[in-house]
């Protein structure tokens, strides 16, 4: 199969009010170079910022504490994967050109 190179910007679909599990995955694919934790105006709520290799932010809802912090933890742990293996906003996305039957 022959791919063409896509731009990844037409892949990421959500920059603010995301879910946690989206932002986890894009930590997971190497796109996300940094998180911080911001507090939200309900007590014990808090929200994910999540700065990516092109600069850009995404922040998700606000969520409970706990399941915040815990969320800050698996993307931290996908931010070091992606560090050790010289990977961050590396990954390439490509499409089947198809063929002709």
């Amino acid at each position: 199969m022959i791919g063409v190179t896509l731009s990844l910007e037409q892949y990421i679909s959500c920059l603010e009010n995301c879910s946690m599990r989206y932002v986890e995955a894009l930590a997971m694919l190497g796109l996300v170079v940094d998180v911080s934790i911001e507090s939200c105006s309900e007590p014990r709520f808090k929200k994910i910022l999540a700065r990516l290799f092109d600069g850009k932010n995404v922040s998700t809802a606000c969520y409970f504490e706990e399941e915040v912090y815990q969320s800050t933890k698996i993307i931290r742990v996908y931010i070091d994967i992606a560090e050790r293996n010289n990977a961050l906003g590396k990954l390439q996305v490509a499409e089947s050109a198809g063929t002709e039957d």
